[in-house]
């Protein structure tokens, strides 16, 4: 979508521009050669130079250095537009006119991609003021019938009106568009947030959290910021699900998750790796602090209750921490891990060993 949308942006708009811009130069200067242009030629081609120059400026304006909302911006242009082709009309023949009065309706469609109803109706009113501005200065100057301009005032203001109607349709629309755009995007947001996520604990899962070891080991690998691991298993896990339950088993590893989470820091990562097993990847810690964070959360496993009826100590932390060297693979920082953490379990659990 979003190389859709700058080949919009570089190509299909700056060619819509080119073609209006042609059109609007061959149908005048068609007339004007013709000779049914109400003006000398001198006279003529100084308007249709302001006109351009002014459209121009408009047109470029989000690609120069002074910020430019867009809203703004939509709404010169459509009205600029618009008092172009009133102008251009008036100066046309009578027979011709409202047929080139037509042409404004597209910049009203094209102003309801960008703006809301009030300032549609903005760009409807001052083109038909400007209208009228100018119908009384051709009757003033004797040149058309007023029966004749009233009659097509009214067509005009008409077809205005229902210009008006198709584009407050086209900005519900569009405004629906983008509701149901914001709750797709939210929608996509929280299954990525579920698929990174483990759903019990609410720690990272498994999957995310390798992919941030591969992450790091690319950023560690090109010397840029190490990191160090901490391999948890929770000792006797099976004895608190045979003695409390299921239930109690999975809120003990909610509980666990949230004081490991705890632990860490923001740019830190935590992840259940599988069972009562979680992993932390400690970014930028040396393996000494990586020890003490490893200790500390040790300490504070043992004291966490299992069940109101608990009288002793039933569940304790054993840990082991490697710092990732620069260019092994992600296996081998984790094989390494796992080896001192069944270490720290054959020397009697409730320890933290580095590996």
């Amino acid at each position: 979508m979003e190389v859709l949308s700058k080949f919009y942006d570089r190509c299909v708009r700056p060619f819509g521009l080119a073609v209006g811009l042609l059109c609007y130069i061959a149908v005048s200067g068609g007339l004007q050669q013709s000779g049914a242009i109400r003006l000398p030629d001198e006279v003529y081609f100084q308007i249709i130079a302001l006109w351009l120059l002014g459209f121009a400026v408009l047109a470029i304006r989000r690609y120069t250095c002074v910020p430019a909302d867009v809203k703004t911006t939509v709404l010169l242009r459509a009205l600029w537009c618009n008092m172009g082709i009133v102008a251009l009309a008036f100066l046309a023949p009578d027979d011709v006119r409202l047929f080139m009065l037509a042409a404004t309706l597209f910049g009203l469609m094209y102003a309801s991609l960008y703006l809301n109803r009030m300032q549609l109706v903005l760009i409807g009113l001052v083109t038909f003021v400007f209208y009228g501005v100018c119908c009384v200065g051709l009757i003033q100057s004797s040149q058309t019938d007023p029966a004749f301009e009233l009659l097509l005032g009214l067509g005009f203001g008409l077809s205005l009106a229902a210009g008006l109607v198709l584009a407050f349709e086209a900005h519900h629309k569009r405004a629906e568009l983008q509701q149901s755009n914001a709750m797709l995007r939210a929608t996509m947001d929280r299954l990525q947030e579920v698929a990174l996520r483990d759903e019990l604990t609410g720690v990272h899962n498994r999957r995310y959290i390798l992919d941030v070891l591969n992450r790091q080991k690319a950023m560690a690998d090109r010397a840029q910021q190490g990191f160090t691991l901490c391999y948890c298993d929770l000792d006797h896990f099976k004895r608190v699900n045979d003695e409390f339950g299921h239930a109690t088993g999975d809120q003990v590893l909610r509980q666990f998750a949230q004081l490991a989470a705890g632990m860490v820091r923001n740019i830190d990562y935590v992840g259940r790796f599988g069972g009562e097993e979680f992993i932390m990847v400690l970014v930028g810690a040396e393996e000494e602090a990586a020890v003490n964070i490893a200790n500390r959360l040790r300490e504070r496993t043992a004291q966490m209750r299992v069940s109101d009826r608990q009288d002793e100590t039933l569940l304790t932390l054993s840990v082991g921490v490697t710092g990732f060297r620069r260019g092994e693979r992600v296996e081998d920082a984790l094989n390494r891990a796992d080896q001192a953490l069944y270490k720290a379990k054959d020397t009697g659990r409730n320890r933290v060993v580095l590996g």
